[in-house]
């Protein structure tokens, strides 16, 4: 606060430092991260959803693209209904190239002053899960004009914070998980995690969830089973060098 007022700073900031070292020491803080969504949460999801509504299609399409696309919820949908920023994703920010489905986000964390254009390609598959075919009956079913929401349910509503995060806390609660555990950032971690665990190269995962670092790595979630892992490489090789 003095640098930003332009105020000199006449106090040892080292031994501010060493004041704040002790606080931590003193009220250890471990921040309680949310669970992954995994791929058989979001089948279930699927099978709670009634996909002939709107709403819920509109949902359905919502959390694919937050687990594929391991998107922050304020690049997808609107803060609230009077939420003109323009961070979210629009109709016209999706295009199809051939077979491939390209979003393009022209907001996110770390992109906020139009320096570039963050583009991830979605691919249809055979699977219930997929993404493509999810947008196609999103879009046939609500269409709209390129500058509105893209996860719109009527022609002027469309989905907010508040909304994805409620409608996600009901499905977990119907599956019968603990709704406390989850929020939407579960659909980034649960997407980062699967994409490490099918083999993605690092650096493709940090491009696909625009990190600038590999602080993604935080994002992934291990079973005790894939811990075991370890222990059991590291016995394995011990024997073989004795």
């Amino acid at each position: 606060m003095h640098l930003l007022l332009g105020v000199k700073i006449e106090f040892n900031s080292y031994l501010i430092n060493l004041a704040l070292k002790g606080i931590n020491r003193l009220n250890p803080h471990c921040p309680k991260q949310a669970l992954p969504i995994t791929p058989a949460i979001l089948v279930r999801f699927h099978e709670s959803l009634d996909c002939s509504k709107p709403l819920d299609v509109c949902f359905w399409c919502l959390f694919l693209f937050a687990f594929f696309l391991l998107a922050r919820k304020s690049n997808l949908v609107l803060e609230n209904k009077s939420d003109k920023s323009g961070k979210y994703l629009l109709k016209s920010d999706i295009r199809f190239h051939g077979e491939v489905l390209v979003v393009s986000f022209r907001w996110t964390k770390t992109l906020q002053f139009g320096e570039r254009l963050l583009q991830i390609p979605l691919v249809k598959s055979n699977s219930v899960l997929c993404p493509v075919s999810a947008y196609m009956k999103l879009i046939n079913l609500v269409p709209g004009s390129p500058d509105s929401p893209l996860f719109s349910f009527t022609k002027s509503k469309a989905i907010t914070y508040s909304m994805y995060q409620n409608k996600l806390k009901s499905l977990i609660s119907d599956i019968g998980l603990n709704p406390s555990d989850y929020s939407s950032h579960s659909f980034r971690r649960g997407g980062t995690t699967l994409a490490f665990r099918a083999g993605v190269p690092s650096e493709l995962i940090q491009l696909q969830g625009d990190w600038r670092s590999d602080v993604y790595k935080k994002y992934l979630a291990f079973s005790l089973t894939d811990k075991v892992q370890v222990a059991n490489m590291m016995d394995k090789f011990i024997v073989s060098e004795i």
